[in-house]
């Protein structure tokens, strides 16, 4: 299907829900895509499970006392939800490395409380290794996981479709990374070009965050090589069969 028939035969606006567990995860996932997304007048919500109080404590001159951490990250991630045009964040108020000892079912039911409210197209969080193999982003993964199959059970609603970001065998190979085969498939692949400058500019903007600036500085490098400007997903074996039908799907591939 082209683009313009993609573009003209869904429902405006179309929702998206990211649940991560730290500030700046969103970025690094999903940025380029909930920027072009947003363009098109659909929304875009995150969840942010934590504070990130563990993370380093600023770049260049930038000086954070420890206590003083969360808030920060917190401005940072508010400021660049504000920049991509997203609706403000959902944060759940944990304390970083908290999530891997909280109840999966206590985290999943706040995480399903937000479904119910903003009921989303796409659900986007970590999967099963957490990228990183992260503890937080591994609990937050069981949690949605959880939360999307009560929710996909119980709505009585054609069900949003759960994917997570996704690399190549390749990239994950140059970057020694232990990823499932779920976050190993490309299902999904999104063209950022036209928004790669502003996610490169959400990075910078985490200040806080050596990772940020290290992976800011990695894409910015890269940038002039088009086809090195993607963000890709793969589509949980949660979501039903036929999820290659969702006209959702369908606007994905085509934004």
């Amino acid at each position: 299907m082209n683009t313009n028939n993609a573009k003209q035969h869904h429902s405006i606006p179309y929702i998206w829900l990211g649940v991560f567990a730290h500030p700046d995860d969103e970025t690094s996932a999903s940025a380029g895509t909930m920027v072009k997304w947003i363009a098109e007048n659909n929304e875009a919500y995150v969840i942010t499970a934590t504070g990130g109080e563990l993370g380093t404590l600023g770049t260049g001159d930038l000086v954070i006392q420890r206590e003083n951490l969360a808030s920060v990250r917190e401005s940072e991630l508010r400021n660049n939800l504000a920049l991509y045009g997203c609706h403000s964040p959902f944060l759940l108020r944990y304390r970083d490395q908290e999530l891997a000892i909280e109840s999966t079912d206590i985290l999943s039911a706040k995480v399903l409380n937000v479904i119910k409210k903003v009921q989303p197209h796409v659900i986007v969080t970590f999967g099963p290794s957490g990228i990183s193999n992260h503890t937080d982003h591994i609990a937050i993964h069981h949690a949605t996981k959880q939360a999307y199959e009560e929710y996909k059970s119980k709505s009585g609603k054609k069900s949003p479709i759960l994917i997570y970001p996704s690399l190549s065998e390749e990239t994950a190979k140059q970057y020694s990374l232990n990823l499932s085969s779920a976050e190993k498939r490309m299902d999904i692949v999104i063209d950022i070009n036209s928004s790669i400058n502003v996610k490169i500019e959400g990075l910078r903007n985490y200040k806080s965050q050596e990772d940020a600036q290290e992976f800011a500085k990695r894409l910015n490098d890269l940038k002039n090589d088009r086809n090195t400007n993607i963000e890709s997903f793969s589509v949980s074996s949660s979501t039903p069969n036929d999820w290659q039908n969702y006209p959702v799907v369908d606007y994905l591939q085509n934004l």
